[in-house]
């Protein structure tokens, strides 16, 4: 069946990160090797804490809110994180918490924001794609301001209504939900959509847990785990859409 509707996730799928740098994982902690824009804001708000405290508090507070998503996937801010991370070595509400918590956020959204490009070809799939299908996106991201930022810096926002981001929505992908209600506001049912991502535990079950078909993008031709449901098409390029979609 032609879908009336086409579904996105965004990172890793539409807006990729470079492949030459160790990014944080949106929503997650940041990786050792590129930690200087967290080091400078803590240093210089809390001068006597010692960075490598926060980072491993940091880690915990991040290990703990994976532990904990299933099976509701609540998803907790960006700025949420790094207070309870903050809370962890001492730094309490009444000591400013708060306020560093989001100047460590931002700091930290601004280096995601730094490191993410949009291969000029993924532009063209979905103006591609725009012109028969409508558009929307889901996306798992702690900071609902920044994704639309990066959606709106590389010219794409435009193409999707609607946007669906968990920081706003409050639950994550794979919780059905969230489908469901992109699903609402893009007017169609699961049976006449499709979700296009690269994320087998949160894009492949989440889409299926709703009744949307899925496509994977799997740009590494990795196996698919078990228990993960098949989707009905496997990529290893999103440009590989346009030939499965576009008469």
């Amino acid at each position: 069946m032609t879908p009336r509707a086409v579904l996105f996730d965004l990172f890793g799928t539409v807006v990729h990160f470079r492949a030459d740098v160790a990014a944080a994982p949106p929503g997650g902690a940041p990786r050792r090797p590129a930690l200087g824009w967290l080091r400078a804001t803590l240093e210089h708000d809390c001068p006597d804490v010692a960075f490598d405290d926060f980072l491993a508090a940091l880690m915990r507070v991040s290990q703990e809110l994976t532990r904990q998503r299933p099976p509701e996937f609540h998803e907790v801010p960006s700025r949420e994180r790094f207070r309870r991370a903050l809370a962890q070595i001492g730094i309490d509400s009444d000591s400013g918490a708060g306020d560093l918590a989001e100047r460590l956020s931002l700091a930290h959204m601004e280096y995601l924001t730094s490191l993410t490009v949009m291969p000029p070809e993924h532009t063209e799939v979905l103006e591609a794609l725009a012109g028969q299908y409508r558009l929307g996106l889901v996306s798992n991201f702690d900071h609902a301001p920044t994704g639309r930022r990066i959606l709106a810096m590389h010219g794409i926002a435009r193409f999707f209504a609607p946007i669906l981001i968990s920081d706003e929505f409050g639950r994550r992908k794979p919780h059905p939900s969230i489908f469901a209600a992109a699903l609402t506001r893009i007017g169609v049912a699961a049976v006449d959509a499709l979700y296009v991502g690269d994320s087998a535990a949160e894009d492949l079950v989440g889409a299926h847990r709703a009744g949307v078909r899925a496509v994977w993008v799997n740009a590494q031709a990795d196996a698919l785990p078990e228990g993960v449901p098949r989707p009905c098409h496997e990529v290893r390029r999103l440009t590989e859409l346009v030939p499965l979609l576009v008469s």
